[in-house]
């Protein structure tokens, strides 16, 4: 006989609370099979889960397998897990995917809870085929309640997720290997590993699916050399003519779907790592689906408060993760194209749609969120917030003043970059009573003379700097040292920022 969770638990000595909802939220139950905590990121535990549904309605699934999941996240007093079942099933609601991996996120740094269910509502308004649900759940691990989570898809290919061809198996000769490919535009992509593939302009990917263990030398070079392709067409000389050019490689209205989402929401790290993936017997390559939108909204005080910034222009993020997307940007028809599409959602109401989706959502769940934040104080910076409020109802009313404000911001952005001008870069602006950085950085300085850019710091010298032109067009980078020669720039006026540890700093000077 199998015994319940509950049963299990206290069999092998610690207490359980009983099972049923613990607000008017359903309700997950993991119980490690020994009672012993999930400390690793890496190492699955054997576990049962319980889901208690809003009507009572319970399912256990036994099995399963959790473990931590994030770097940085899992630290934190409220962390993340990731769940493996033993059968694929439909656990976000019947009418969406089944699958074995799962997503149970904290959204720890995050005030509202609200961030990235509400960007996953942004990217399927604006046309994706997918985005990550979000269904908001009462978590207990072990007997003990740990706060509000939103269980959430594993991006991964699978129909109601990314629905491509799947090459599950090791393939044989005659197998067609063009396709599917799940792909990721990653920061953090370890060079060592077999699945990560640099183009000829260092833009690292790391190939999602097909995965690790049967991924074939015949597939990656096959993904490869496509993605080469693609970057040769974008930068050769006939790069806009339709047929020719980068076009051919490309689907632009995911493209174009994702690149608003990013932008709506600001999150300042959307170029850092991006989904994308290529289908069986097609050339293009489809841009999403969307992830990770913690810091979004004005929620990053690393980058620092800029209700005017575009972040095609000032996102965070290592140089090279912007060769795509800056050469894309030179394209007029790429920002009239952003720009129509903008303003036909505009038409179609999204705003309007998107902050009554908050305020359902703020109200679902109200019970739930009071019970959260009576384990992590919301006065408290948990990770990187930008703002911090009293209450959450202040936190939730800054998001949609945020977003109407963004909205209107990138009405003028677009129009103004569809019309062949330019938006000036902006750098984070250093009066905002709100924000907060708790994190110390060395004082720097800087100075031109004689066409000489130099940083001052009694300290050693870290961090990166970019310099732009005035209408927005990067024009230099590099790391933090002494002395920089700004001798290739012509005369003219221009803005340096520069980063140091999570501190973001802007100046302008004229040559």
């Amino acid at each position: 006989m199998k015994l319940s969770p509950f049963l299990l638990a206290a069999a092998i000595g610690f207490t359980a609370s009983a099972e049923g909802l613990v607000t008017d939220l359903p309700a997950i139950y993991i119980t490690t099979n020994t009672g012993e905590e999930i400390t690793s990121t890496d190492t699955y535990i054997p576990s049962t889960l319980s889901i208690v549904e809003a009507d009572g309605t319970q399912t256990d699934y036994a099995d399963t397998k959790v473990r931590g999941r994030g770097n940085t996240l899992f630290t934190l007093e409220k962390k993340p897990y990731k769940l493996k079942l033993a059968k694929k099933a439909a656990l976000a609601g019947a009418d969406l995917a089944k699958g074995k991996k799962w997503n149970l996120m904290a959204d720890h740094g995050d005030k509202t809870l609200l961030r990235n269910a509400v960007a996953s509502f942004i990217a399927k308004e604006a046309g994706q085929p997918f985005a990550p649900t979000a269904k908001f759940v009462d978590l207990t691990v072990n007997g003990k309640y740990v706060g509000t989570y939103r269980l959430t898809d594993q991006i991964d290919i699978r129909k109601k997720r990314v629905n491509i061809t799947e090459q599950p198996e090791i393939v044989t000769a005659l197998t067609n290997i063009s396709g599917g490919y799940l792909l990721e535009i990653d920061d953090a992509a370890d060079d060592l590993e077999g699945s990560v593939v640099s183009t000829q302009k260092g833009m690292k990917v790391t190939i999602k699916s097909p995965d690790e263990d049967v991924i074939t030398q015949e597939q990656i070079s096959y993904i490869s050399d496509h993605l080469n392709k693609f970057e040769t067409a974008l930068f050769s000389s006939n790069w806009l003519d339709a047929n020719a050019g980068y076009k051919q490689y490309i689907d632009l209205p995911s493209l174009i779907q994702w690149y608003i989402t990013a932008e709506l929401t600001a999150e300042p790290n959307s170029f850092r790592s991006v989904y994308f993936y290529k289908d069986k017997d097609d050339n293009k390559f489809f841009f999403g689906p969307v992830w990770d939108f913690d810091f979004a909204f004005d929620n990053s005080a690393r980058w620092g408060s800029r209700p005017k910034a575009l972040v095609a222009q000032e996102g965070r993020g290592p140089e090279w993760c912007y060769t795509w997307i800056d050469r894309l940007r030179q394209d007029p028809q790429f920002h009239q194209q952003v720009n129509q599409t903008w303003q036909t959602l505009l038409a179609d109401g999204l705003i309007e749609k998107t902050i009554s989706y908050i305020d359902a959502t703020a109200k679902q769940i109200e019970k739930s969120q009071l019970k959260n934040f009576e384990l992590y104080s919301i006065a408290d910076k948990a990770h990187d917030e930008q703002h911090l409020f009293s209450t959450y109802a202040e936190g939730v009313d800054f998001l949609k003043s945020n977003l109407q404000a963004r909205a209107k911001f990138l009405s003028e952005a677009f129009a103004t970059l569809a019309a062949g001008g330019t938006v000036p870069v902006t750098g984070a602006e250093d009066d905002d009573p709100s924000a907060i950085d708790e994190v110390a950085a060395p004082d720097y300085h800087v100075t031109v003379a004689d066409r000489t850019l130099r940083f001052l710091c009694n300290s050693n010298l870290e961090g990166t700097w970019t310099i732009y032109s005035t209408g927005g067009a990067k024009v230099m980078t590099g790391k933090i040292k002494p002395t920089v020669s700004l001798s290739s720039l012509p005369s003219g006026n221009y803005i340096v920022c520069w980063t140091i540890g999570n501190s973001v700093k802007s100046a302008k000077f004229t040559l």
